[in-house]
């Protein structure tokens, strides 16, 4: 009991601190997770005994635009879970864990408020990112989301795409018109902005449903009653919380050595391959950089179809002069004559390509037909020792099916291995390989497992 009144005590001390626009000081260390827990049991009392109203939604939302200017579209900033996380954000971790995460956020933060400005969205947005990804482009979630978005593969239609050569989920550019194209068309569904967060982060099925069976179309009813998943019911609460305290970094002691880069980017449609690494010295540009702008690539390695590829706008000229000049191969490769036995899946896999991006640096080569003492060109992607030829476990790997019935390969599952990466390593899809091997896509893979490759 007393760790209640404790815990409301301090919720009610930051509240008074924010409300009369002063500092907000804690005593250390922060609220701890066994305080929030405490705050979420208060969840188990609905904060609201009827639902509400369009007319009080807009009320209330009124109410946190008046007491608190920062927060423009999404009302909540007097709920206990939110104020929870300011308390939590706003501990000397919490603050530095901003600005760790804002100053990666550096490269991405013009282009990101650009678009939701011009679309008319509200500004929390730009921070939606910090809780999704900790904007890193390149994130992973367990579940498999990826990206400053966190998109999954089967919610990228028709925004992105996935082959390949790349995975444009980590496209900063596309995924950033992705996400604000669906989180419009959640708000234009519900009318409501935390609703619609909530329908991005759970899905707008699963929030349908819940509607339906409820009867309840405002999240923080439905966050009260527990009609939400754990995660959506902390979703809305944290993003309130971060937006707040990085938009008053002042009144929170945030350190603001982070500021937002003005760069102008530009999209260059590009008709060549190119390993960006060798673009980047010839066009005279920072490689990292250029590497950091395009991580939806596999390998740095552009598609041989057209390929719109991210540059500042400042060095349009530059690369576009380098693609232009038709004498400087932007791909480096290792040169290697087949011999008797050798497969391209098998080079494919020492040199560590796709069997795909060898036949585009050879043209008129065919996969399962390849000319004995015949010259062919392999990227060089990785640092690897020459090939030196087929090792016996790679030949008994191959099999004739019949006679003149192309080969068939077979893929022993090592650790580390996925459908993906062995599809991609062949030249196939993930699918293709699923269908031949008659297990899911989705399925999980067992080592030593062999994999017929069509």
């Amino acid at each position: 009991m007393l760790k209640i009144i404790s815990c409301f005590s301090l919720a009610l001390t930051a509240a008074a601190a924010l409300y009369a626009n002063q500092p907000l000081t804690l005593p250390e260390p922060s609220i701890t997770n066994a305080q929030i827990a405490v705050i979420e049991r208060q969840f188990d009392r609905p904060l609201r005994r009827q639902q509400s109203s369009i007319p009080q939604r807009l009320e209330r939302q009124q109410r946190d635009r008046t007491r608190f200017p920062a927060i423009s579209s999404i009302y909540g900033m007097d709920n206990p879970l939110t104020e929870s996380y300011i308390k939590r954000y706003s501990a000397s971790s919490g603050l530095i864990w901003i600005s760790s995460v804002m100053k990666k956020a550096e490269p991405y933060l013009a282009f990101v408020r650009n678009e939701i400005e011009q679309r008319g969205l509200p500004p929390e947005l730009l921070y939606l990112p910090v809780i999704e990804s900790g904007y890193t482009s390149t994130a992973v979630s367990s579940s498999g989301a990826a990206g400053l978005w966190q998109f999954m593969r089967n919610s990228i239609k028709p925004y992105m795409i996935i082959s390949e050569y790349l995975d444009e989920r980590m496209d900063f550019w596309k995924s950033t018109r992705g996400a604000l194209s669906k989180l419009e068309e959640n708000h234009n569904n519900y009318k409501d902005w935390a609703l619609s967060l909530a329908a991005y982060n759970s899905g707008s099925g699963a929030i349908n449903r819940i509607i339906k069976q409820t009867g309840i179309n405002d999240y923080w009813t439905l966050s009260a009653k527990k009609h939400l998943k754990t995660e959506s019911i902390h979703y809305v609460p944290k993003l309130i919380a971060v937006y707040y305290i990085a938009s008053n970094p002042r009144k929170f002691g945030l350190d603001i050595s982070w500021k937002p880069v003005e760069i102008e980017w530009a999209r260059l449609p590009v008709d060549r391959q190119a390993d960006l690494r060798v673009l980047a010295e010839h066009a005279g540009l920072d490689k990292d950089e250029l590497l950091k702008m395009n991580r939806e690539l596999y390998n740095h390695i552009t598609p041989p179809a057209p390929y719109m590829l991210k540059v500042k706008k400042d060095d349009v000229e530059a690369v576009q002069a380098v693609f232009d000049n038709q004498d400087i191969k932007l791909i480096n490769n290792y040169y290697y004559r087949i011999k008797q036995g050798d497969t391209l899946s098998v080079l494919a896999q020492h040199y560590g390509v796709s069997v795909n991006q060898i036949l585009a640096q050879n043209p008129g080569v065919a996969s399962n037909l390849l000319q004995i003492d015949k010259m062919i060109a392999i990227p060089a992607i990785k640092d690897v020792a020459a090939y030196t030829g087929t090792p016996p476990a790679a030949v008994s790997a191959v099999k004739q099916t019949a006679p003149g019935i192309p080969m068939t390969n077979v893929w022993t599952v090592k650790k580390g291995d996925t459908l993906w990466t062995i599809a991609r390593l062949h030249g196939v899809s993930p699918e293709a390989l699923a269908k031949a091997n008659g297990i899911a896509v989705s399925g999980a893979l067992r080592i030593g497992l062999q994999l017929k490759v069509p």
